[in-house]
């Protein structure tokens, strides 16, 4: 009988220590992703701040030749990319500048407008005052 029971102690020991340490574990896993900012935020800040180095430098070239066609394809790409990103602002300001370096291209300023009339009709929606919803009429019932 002594024999059964110390299977017994250490077989609950062993559950035991399999347990804490299980537990122990997932803990360390769950604290680690809390605290530390995962891949893809790391990869979508390091992909912001890239293209805010390649817009500073398209746009330092363009000041300088306002017709260098490898900026300005640069640009259209960056442009592209803000606007499905959902950075309308960032779209704004963008074309904003490249007005201001380049006013006689009608292309840029169609485009600023564009943007600007999008930023104008989102800020319409807000505006709206909500209305009672009407009843529909029931048809008559001719006999």
């Amino acid at each position: 009988m002594e024999k059964s029971k110390l299977t017994k102690i250490i077989v609950l020991a062993s559950g035991g220590a399999f347990l804490a340490s299980s537990v122990m574990g997932l803990s360390g896993l769950i604290g680690s992703s809390i605290d530390r900012p995962t891949a893809t935020e790391n990869a979508t800040q390091s992909q912001n701040a890239q293209v805010q180095a390649a817009e500073k430098g398209f746009l330092t070239v363009l000041k300088r030749e306002p017709k260098n066609q490898t900026a300005l394809r640069g640009i259209g790409e960056i442009v592209t990319f803000r606007m499905q990103q959902g950075d309308v602002q960032g779209t704004k300001a963008l074309l904003e500048e490249l007005v201001r370096i380049d006013p006689t291209k009608k292309e840029y300023k169609e485009f600023l407008d564009a943007v600007n009339k999008q930023i104008a009709d989102t800020k319409k929606v807000g505006t709206l005052k909500p209305t009672e919803p009407t009843q529909p009429t029931q048809p008559s019932k001719s006999k």
